[in-house]
């Protein structure tokens, strides 16, 4: 049984960290770490079989070597994922004292049970390190998962050290032989394979995890300025089924943007829907929905706010955006924009039917000179806030 779980555990390992590499190849930074430290664990579980005709000297020191690559790794690859500091020289130094250490313990005074212990701890410190440094980053269900495993992959390797500590303590050839050739040492070990497994497993679940949640982002949201296209939108704005929600519409149109394409170039005219879509989401409350629907028109869901409310927002967006500076980035002449303000109306059928009233609303101002907004009929001028009507067509 044990012969062959010596030949099933690297093969396991080994298919874990070809899978992460090829993870890396479609994009995941952390991956490339998870692959390569899955591989590196799976060839110290493999040295007994594959040098297993070196001397024990040579075996015991590339074991360790490629055990404390797997760790160091996976702690690499943990706060590549979270984007924390990596730390490397610090780690780095841990893992060349341990090599010293159990080099002295394999070549000047030979003791396997201090060899034993100080490779099972130092691995034990590679992980919990970037264990603690992400302990508070991960959000998603899959990222808990995974950093809860490593940690219990730590701990799992201190009861590890201290049951050896405890069965072993003249630390004997007789005693150590002995207790690696217990039913007792084999489940511990099984268990050690069963937490590396788990925490494959888990790494596997938060790859996955990231790739649908940036598929998702990407179907959603508008490539170049960030914000919600259409379909984000719709998805993300209250359910009219069963009642109709409160909030407010303010539809946007850059003036003129033909011609800032047409004199400016297209990169140009780029720069300012990134610049616009950054200023709307700047002055819309947090809960607010910012939306590209195409071209050069922006859409800005307000829920819970009144109409009054949203056309003040709409101004502070619309004087924001005239004052701003354009010729550090080649665009030389005031960029101004169209507002239009709607209510969410009692027996709307959905929010598209706010999104035309503000649309109207925004064609008059359009008509009316640009640069302004109008709520419904109500143009807000350009000094403040007074309000006056005019006629809508």
């Amino acid at each position: 049984m044990q012969d062959n779980f010596a030949y099933l555990l690297p093969f396991i390992m080994l298919t874990f960290g070809v899978v992460f590499l090829f993870l890396q190849r479609i994009g995941h930074a952390s991956a490339r770490y998870w692959g390569i430290g899955y591989l590196s664990a799976a060839f110290g579980f493999a040295t007994p079989l594959v040098l297993g005709g070196l001397p024990f000297e040579i075996q015991a020191i590339v074991s360790n070597l490629l055990f404390f690559s797997a760790f160091f790794l996976y702690g690499h690859a943990l706060l590549t994922h979270f984007g924390r500091p990596l730390y490397v020289r610090a780690r780095l130094s841990i893992v060349i004292a341990a090599v010293l250490l159990v080099s002295f313990h394999v070549f000047v005074t030979p003791d396997l049970k201090r060899e034993l212990v100080i490779g099972d701890l130092i691995c034990a410190l590679l992980l919990a390190i970037p264990v603690w440094v992400v302990r508070k980053r991960p959000v998603a269900l899959a990222d808990r998962l995974m950093v809860g495993i490593a940690c219990l992959v730590v701990m799992e390797t201190l009861v590890r050290i201290g049951m050896l500590l405890v069965m072993t303590p003249n630390g004997s050839m007789v005693e150590l032989s002995e207790f690696f050739e217990s039913d007792y040492a084999f489940y511990m070990q099984l268990a050690a394979s069963i937490f590396g497994f788990l925490l494959a497993l888990s790494v596997l679940a938060s790859q996955i995890s990231v790739t649908v949640d940036r598929h998702l982002h990407a179907a959603e949201h508008d490539p170049l300025t960030d914000v919600l296209n259409r379909r984000g939108f719709d998805r993300r704005v209250p359910d009219f089924r069963n009642d109709t929600p409160d909030g407010a519409i303010i539809t946007c149109d850059i003036d003129h943007f033909k011609r800032i394409n047409d004199v400016y170039g297209h990169a140009a005219g780029d720069i300012v829907l990134i610049g616009l879509s950054d200023l709307l989401r700047r002055h819309a409350p947090e809960n607010a929905l910012v939306a590209r629907f195409g071209g050069e028109e922006f859409v800005v869901f307000l829920p819970g706010q009144t109409a009054a409310v949203a056309s003040q927002l709409a101004n502070g967006m619309r004087t924001g955006l005239s004052s701003l500076d354009w010729r550090n980035r080649g665009v030389t002449s005031q960029i101004t924009a169209s507002f239009g303000v709607s209510a969410v109306a009692r027996g709307d059928h959905s929010i598209h039917d706010a999104i035309k009233r503000a649309d109207d609303s925004l064609y008059v101002a359009k008509r009316g000179g640009r640069d302004q907004v109008v709520l419904e009929g109500i143009r807000l001028s350009a000094e403040g806030p007074v309000l006056r009507v005019i006629t809508k067509v």
